[in-house]
């Protein structure tokens, strides 16, 4: 079993997320009220709970859960996890709740984007009892007696999603706002890349800017990343982020709304093996992140489509 220990009282869990490791992180806080951050899909809650146990932490020791997104792979063991750890609220932003509570919709969303892919990627959702769950505005706090984490709404890439600041450390759960540490264990190349994700359906390149600009402000230490691990100093996960989107807005003007599938991952494939050459890695083999590259260009062509139709 993948733990890795964060430091200050963290530790990550590796959820192997698509059944390969470094993809996934889960963290557990060990606070006189024990928090988790992510549960991750339903098909990794027997690894997450194999990883708690290693961290000799049991699922009914858990006092909050904290998700950071309602997309599959940081939430969608959500409704599992809660019902293994009966004395848990479960914390996320405003939007999100009503997901979680009725994750129909959500399932819905996501056989549109996985198709018959999606059962056997994330597993089955269930639903999150109404009166276990904390909604969080922006800079609302969860303070468990010797922890403080404050929720920022950070959209960008999804209008359901919050960024936790642990205040302790100065590091955030970032989920997938402030990029993918792409790891060596993941990809088998020999160094960390980080580019930003832009999955459908809410990704919004100025937005995210926006977002990266506010969270940046609050002089973090660290990022916690959902994919994968930790990057510190946070100023680093903040520059790979924020290059990977003016790759992207760079290959926009040569899209459009009728731009086909293929299209816009030609284009991707071809900014993201710049970006790679451009950071001392000219023959890196892109084909390692063909599964972002396919997520992401949905994602890329929803984004103009809204704009064309004039709904951002």
């Amino acid at each position: 079993m993948a733990v890795f220990h964060v430091g200050d009282g963290i530790d990550g869990i590796d959820l192997f997320e698509e059944g390969r490791p470094e993809r996934s992180s889960a963290y557990l806080i060990r606070s006189q009220e024990p928090i988790l951050v992510e549960t991750g899909s339903a098909r990794s809650h027997h690894v997450l709970v194999d990883g708690l146990r290693e961290l000799g932490v049991a699922p009914e020791d858990l006092r909050h859960i904290i998700v950071t997104h309602v997309h599959l792979d940081h939430a969608g063991g959500v409704g599992q996890m809660m019902q293994a750890a009966p004395k848990a609220r479960l914390h996320c932003h405003p939007r999100a709740a009503r997901h979680l509570v009725d994750p129909s919709r959500l399932e819905a969303g996501a056989r549109a984007v996985y198709g018959e892919q999606m059962d056997e990627i994330f597993g089955p959702l269930m639903r999150v009892p109404e009166d276990r769950v904390v909604v969080h505005p922006d800079h609302s706090v969860l303070n468990t007696g010797d922890r403080e984490l404050v929720f920022f709404d950070t959209p960008g890439h999804a209008k359901h999603h919050a960024c936790v600041l642990d205040q302790k450390t100065m590091g955030l759960f970032s989920g997938d706002t402030v990029g993918i540490r792409y790891a060596p264990g993941y990809t088998a190349w020999d160094f960390v890349y980080g580019f930003p994700t832009t999955t459908p359906s809410d990704f919004d390149p100025d937005v995210m800017l926006e977002t990266l600009d506010r969270l940046q402000a609050l002089n973090l230490s660290r990022i916690y990343h959902t994919h994968f691990g930790v990057t510190e100093p946070a100023e680093e996960a903040f520059s790979f982020s924020r290059r990977g989107i003016h790759a992207i807005q760079r290959i926009l003007p040569e899209l459009g709304p009728d731009s086909s599938l293929g299209a816009v991952q030609d284009a991707l494939r071809q900014a993201v093996a710049e970006d790679l050459a451009e950071q001392g890695h000219p023959g890196a083999d892109v084909s390692a992140l063909n599964l972002d590259i396919m997520l992401n260009s949905q994602g890329i062509l929803v984004y103009l489509q809204k704009k064309a139709a004039g709904k951002l």
